[in-house]
């Protein structure tokens, strides 16, 4: 049976884990699935902040890959760790950008509150 939260969490913990871990995927899918179809803005974008271009559709399949890793009960902890290194990379493109990083933080405090939510003892 797939687990996909710990079993000792309240309902109320259970569901906001679930809403911020859901946001944050919602998140990751629309970003991945416009670097896949090589969105004109977004390609811009990555040209802009890492020049990066024409790495676009590789981050991309990365994004939804790390996704699948999160969501997959045998592979969560390591999408987790994964995705954190993503969005902390994502973080620092930004400011290299001289952008400040909102979508990043919003993002990274989507996952790691989301996922500490379901999984307490992910912490200790």
């Amino acid at each position: 049976m797939a687990n996909y939260h710990d079993a000792s969490i309240s309902k109320a913990q259970k569901i906001a884990g679930y809403a911020m871990s859901i946001l944050f995927s919602i998140q990751i899918i629309i970003a991945g699935v416009m670097k896949l179809f090589l969105a004109a803005p977004i390609v811009e974008n990555m040209n802009t902040v890492t020049n990066w271009g024409d790495k676009t559709l590789f981050v991309g399949i990365l994004e939804l890959i790390l996704l699948a890793l999160y969501w997959t009960p045998k592979t969560q902890k390591l999408g987790f760790y994964l995705l954190c290194s993503f969005v902390g990379g994502v973080i620092v493109a930004e400011v290299v950008a001289g952008k400040f990083p909102f979508a990043g933080i919003l993002v990274s405090v989507l996952l790691y509150a989301g996922t500490t939510l379901r999984f307490p003892k992910l912490l200790k």
